[in-house]
């Protein structure tokens, strides 16, 4: 009986004494040293991360979406859970000392940097780094502090270095065409069967659109409703899925040998143009015509190359077969 009293006793000493120790800890830290917030996560318009291979991205805001290395449309949801973790990141606990050299060590070898811009002002810089033994914390430092500490997202079970990744195709959203409608000042189309059809339409604002034909010829008598729901089919435009590492540099030499199927171009209010040219893509699911024929290519998508890059998007005829229309569709006095 007197054992487990001093036992008790023992216990309850312990108890308060790592109580003390961790609360002089966290009261003698000085909050500039783990202040990795941003709270106002609206205010940041660009977040650059590299690590140490140098593998970086620069994810920028674009008004209503974000880009990434200013080539492609970001994933929002990626977007979002980043910008939930710059603005919630806090210090957990202090790393134990007897750990601190060797958590220097490892952030200094295995680590994100990562810069938060508020307009052209870098607000904050730290290190992300591996995640605590029991993945229940994340190590990080602040620049120019010589203190790393063990970091969560109050409310979060788990560690939160994955959330700063720097490969650009994890960051990459399917979206082809992404705009405001106000900012499409011009869309091209070319059919290859049809050259003498392509056209282009023009928005010049306040409802007023102009129509040019393939020689770019201004062309009168089209429906001008027609014209401008075309336009706004155009405003948010998504691939199925990007298939590049199923194409040798041989094959996808192959594939842009040949004539495009369709081409079409989104100008924008900056003139940046965006262009997406088409393929076949072969039958690979041995679907049938209606006699029970095989049919050389696939009913249902297509390849598509955006911008002239080598990288190979599958398209769904679903998505893009209104938007691969001829100069007589504006003509019609309805929408087909």
């Amino acid at each position: 009986m007197k054992n487990k009293l001093v036992l008790i006793i023992f216990l309850i000493f312990l108890i308060i004494a790592a109580v003390v120790y961790f609360t002089q800890q966290k009261g003698t830290t000085k909050k500039e040293l783990t202040d990795f917030a941003v709270k106002d996560t609206a205010l940041v318009t660009k977040i650059f991360m590299v690590d140490k291979k140098n593998n970086q991205v620069i994810l920028t805001r674009e008004n209503s979406y974000w880009k990434v290395n200013n080539k492609y449309i970001a994933r929002q949801d990626a977007i979002g859970i980043l910008l939930e973790t710059i603005a919630s990141v806090k210090m957990k606990s202090p790393v134990p000392k007897p750990s601190i050299d060797n958590i220097i060590k490892r952030l200094a070898t295995k680590s994100v940097k990562v810069e938060i811009y508020q307009g052209e002002n870098l607000v904050k810089t730290y290190y992300v780094g591996e995640p605590t033994a029991d993945q229940g914390g994340t190590y990080m430092i602040l620049d120019n502090s010589s203190v790393p500490f063990i970091t969560h997202k109050p409310g979060f079970i788990g560690y939160l270095s994955t959330r700063y990744f720097v490969d650009e195709k994890l960051w990459r959203d399917n979206s082809v065409f992404m705009y405001s409608y106000s900012d499409i000042v011009s869309v091209s189309v070319s059919i290859q069967n049809a050259p003498d059809k392509a056209f282009t339409v023009f928005n010049d604002g306040n409802n007023i659109f102009r129509l040019q034909d393939f020689n770019k010829k201004e062309v009168t008598g089209f429906n001008s409703l027609i014209v401008k729901e075309f336009i706004a089919g155009y405003k948010k435009v998504k691939c199925e899925s990007y298939v590049n590492e199923f194409f040798s540099d041989s094959r996808l030499d192959s594939l842009l040998q040949v004539k495009p199927l369709a081409i079409l171009s989104v100008t924008d209010k900056k003139g940046e143009v965006n262009t997406l040219k088409l393929y076949l893509r072969p039958n690979f699911s041995g679907a049938l015509d209606d006699n029970g024929k095989p049919i050389t290519s696939d009913p249902d998508a297509m390849y598509g190359i955006l911008n002239n890059e080598r990288q190979v998007l599958v398209c769904q005829y679903y998505v893009f077969d209104p938007l691969m229309k001829n100069i007589e569709y504006f003509f019609q006095k309805t929408p087909s």
